[in-house]
């Protein structure tokens, strides 16, 4: 793993973005890993940044669908706090747009971090590849999972549900998705970005 980054590169343009989290729900489940990666507007990855997160009461909340995230609670117990994590993430996302697939539930469990640390999110607007996949209606495909992607577009997925490795995944889905959809201007892609 490179020396994780104290702010985003000079040339990122995006922060691919992952959490692997105890449930659904961001009112009340917890983020249990996150994952940054840096890349410019060519698609080529500039830096890297993971880490778990411990959750509160460390021994007793449930961590939730271990059988998919494999994340057990010795790896979170001496993990850095939800406040210090979050620090970094958001440090490194600074300016940025935040790319992650199925962006709204990202969002979701980030504003809830932000909430309950009083650390303020500040990126440029956010960017979904589930959202973008969809736009490919010529594909003629019900599933526009990252997994089903990955396959479609030869990348390999690396360890599925773990937050690195699906933002690296998430990151060389996003350069074949733009290009499918004829999206080589920043003002065309921009046309796709939430605020």
């Amino acid at each position: 793993m490179p020396k994780t980054p104290s702010a985003p590169p000079r040339d990122c343009r995006f922060a691919i973005v992952d959490l692997e989290t105890t449930g659904l729900k961001a009112d009340s489940d917890h983020i249990l890993q996150m994952a940054v990666v840096h890349q410019d507007a060519t698609g080529r990855p500039l830096s890297e940044w993971s880490s778990y997160v411990r959750p509160p009461r460390r021994w007793r909340t449930p961590l939730g669908p271990v059988e998919i995230h494999g994340i057990t609670r010795r790896r979170v117990a001496f993990a850095p706090t939800l406040a210090e994590a979050f620090a970094t993430f958001t440090s490194l996302t600074r300016g940025c747009i935040l790319v992650a697939h199925n962006a709204s539930f990202d969002l979701g469990f980030l504003r809830a971090a932000s909430a309950r640390t009083g650390i303020p999110l500040e990126h440029e607007g956010s960017l979904c590849t589930l959202h973008l996949s969809r736009q490919l209606g010529e594909r003629g495909q019900a599933s526009h999972k990252l997994a089903t992607l990955c396959a479609e577009f030869g990348i390999d997925p690396g360890r599925a549900h773990d937050a690195l490795h699906d933002a690296r995944a998430t990151g060389a889905v996003l350069t074949h998705l733009t290009s499918r959809l004829g999206l080589e201007t920043s003002d065309e892609l921009d046309r796709h970005v939430r605020s």
